[in-house]
């Protein structure tokens, strides 16, 4: 299925794995669950950091999938275009094989945490 030309309502974004502190490294490339509102129904994908793909102001097409309840938006096929009418790429594209697991620590030493 398609989405073709369409101007978005919200733009919504969820951090998906464990979070980390800003002085290991912060959530910049975690990975986000972006969520896109166009037209009251509900469009999603998965993809490293929060920084946006689409702005408000643009005029978005993709490809999805039904899977369940959910509407995932093949990120290959995002084509986003300006409100210059220049096509544009934004957000973090990249992969990362192996996903976060391990809770934040507390900022102590292992003598402080273990008394």
């Amino acid at each position: 299925m398609q989405v073709d030309n369409a101007k978005i309502e919200s733009y919504k974004k969820y951090l998906t794995e464990k979070s980390r502190p800003p002085s290991k490294g912060g959530n910049t490339k975690a990975l986000h669950s972006h969520v896109l509102y166009i037209n009251g129904e509900k469009y999603s994908f998965f993809a490293l950091g929060s920084q946006q793909w689409v702005f408000k102001s643009d005029i978005v097409s993709f490809k999805y999938e039904v899977k369940g309840p959910y509407k995932n938006i093949i990120t290959e096929t995002l084509i986003t275009i300006d409100k210059s009418g220049n096509q544009v790429v934004r957000g973090n594209r990249g992969f990362k094989s192996q996903l976060r697991t391990a809770n934040a620590r507390m900022p102590v030493s292992r003598r402080e945490m273990n008394s």
